[in-house]
């Protein structure tokens, strides 16, 4: 009697599993949709399909099906008693609270529902028994963040043609469908500055799942007479779910560029830097690098100190030439970014006589005085030995005159005395 009860036991829990457990069904949550950061409530209703069937002490666990599952939702609640289900057909639900993660991503996530219950009837129908139903699953609903990530122009120049590459991430846990990105240039102080070249201000960027990226490109013509200064370029990026508003930074930085000239000044050459640009130019120095026909003397580099837009200052330097060629100047300053740059110009020269001809001998005799000290002295002694030979000539020349006249008066006046 007892076996009988037993296997009659069996067939109706086995009976029971295959009506709980035979379609894939949905965990009733508390809201719709959920979302990632989320902690909800779900409900598994729990059905007596046995006939004449008496469960007892029944426990439900909501268990993931899978590691995906498994790190992306948390089951808070161990275990829910839900007691007996006595009568066919009877329902019971077991409540559980669950936590998503944040970085979960949009989808579908599996679960197993464990059912643990006892029998009623003798000791052999007390013994727990544990029944699976599969396929229970948790819709999660993601958000997508489409954001500009990179953009390939900093800083144009006016006057300039540039290829902009500008790249897109989602970085949200939802898929965004269908995207496009508008640019609008419209506003007046924009539409002065820039212009898209051939590509019209609509590109599309298909749909991006979580952590996909996408680019544009298009052309960028910045007009000559640009303000210099920076500009935000609005951009719109919209598509079936989803809509935000982002903007290009783009800085218009003038040219920076100098103009010089020179004076000669009592041995010295003046020379005048200009700063013909728009930016100001920070700590600019005046370098002349060692060349061919020109000969410095002294330092070959001066600081000027800062040149604002229009403005000007001079460099003192002791030089002479010794041929032919234009004159290079290195200058050096820091611009508005912080950046020491370096800019060579080369100046047309041409010195006066005295600084290119006599000029370079005396250098020569400067430079052999500071370094060879009073043999120097013998050596301008001798070279004015030929000037005092042609003074003394001409000093005994007048010597000599004087002396054949006086002879001649004498010879001449006896003559005049014998007559």
């Amino acid at each position: 009697m007892n076996l009988r009860k037993y296997i009659l036991f069996l067939l109706v829990s086995l009976l029971f599993l295959q009506g709980a457990s035979a379609a894939k069904t949905y965990l009733v949550t508390e809201h719709e949709p959920v979302y990632p950061g989320d902690t909800v409530f779900v409900w598994v209703p729990i059905k007596n399909t046995g006939y004449g069937t008496w469960l007892s002490d029944t426990v439900v666990k909501l268990v993931p099906a899978n590691n995906a599952t498994e790190k992306a939702v948390h089951v808070l609640d161990d275990a829910v008693v839900i007691g007996s289900i006595q009568d066919w057909n009877e329902m019971r639900t077991a409540k559980f609270k669950i936590h998503v993660d944040k970085s979960a991503v949009e989808g579908e996530y599996d679960f197993h529902v464990h059912i643990t219950s006892k029998g009623k009837g003798d000791s052999s129908s007390n013994s727990p028994t544990t029944t699976m139903q599969e396929d229970r699953v948790l819709v999660v609903s993601g958000t997508p963040v489409v954001i500009l990530s990179n953009s390939s122009v900093k800083t144009v120049a006016p006057g300039s043609i540039s290829e902009v590459v500008l790249e897109f991430k989602n970085v949200g846990t939802g898929t965004a469908r269908n995207l496009y990105v508008d640019l609008d240039t419209t506003m007046e102080h924009l539409s002065k500055a820039f212009s898209i070249v051939g590509s019209g201000t609509r590109f599309p960027l298909g749909s991006l799942s979580p952590q996909d990226e996408a680019e544009v490109r298009f052309t960028l013509m910045v007009d000559a007479l640009a303000q210099t200064g920076v500009y935000n370029i609005p951009l719109k990026i919209s598509g079936m779910n989803y809509t935000t508003n982002d903007y290009i930074g783009v800085g218009i930085a003038g040219i920076t560029d100098f103009e010089l000239s020179y004076q000669e000044s009592g041995g010295s050459v003046l020379l005048s830097v200009a700063n013909i640009g728009v930016n100001p130019a920070n700590a600019v120095s005046v370098t002349i690098p060692s060349q061919n026909n020109f000969n410095i003397i002294g330092s070959s580099s001066q600081v000027i100190g800062n040149l604002n837009a229009g403005d000007y200052t001079s460099a003192t330097f002791q030089m002479a030439q010794t041929g032919r060629s234009d004159l290079k100047v290195m200058i050096q300053y820091t611009d508005a970014t912080g950046v020491r740059r370096s800019l060579e110009k080369k100046l047309p020269v041409k010195l006066s006589g005295t600084m290119s001809g006599t000029a370079s001998g005396n250098a020569e005799d400067q430079h052999a005085a500071m370094h060879s000290g009073g043999s120097n002295i013998s050596r301008q002694a001798a070279s004015f030995i030929p000037y005092a030979g042609i003074v003394l000539i001409g000093i005994i020349g007048i010597w000599q005159r004087k002396s054949i006249t006086e002879m001649y008066k004498r010879l001449k006046f006896q003559r005049q005395r014998e007559k």
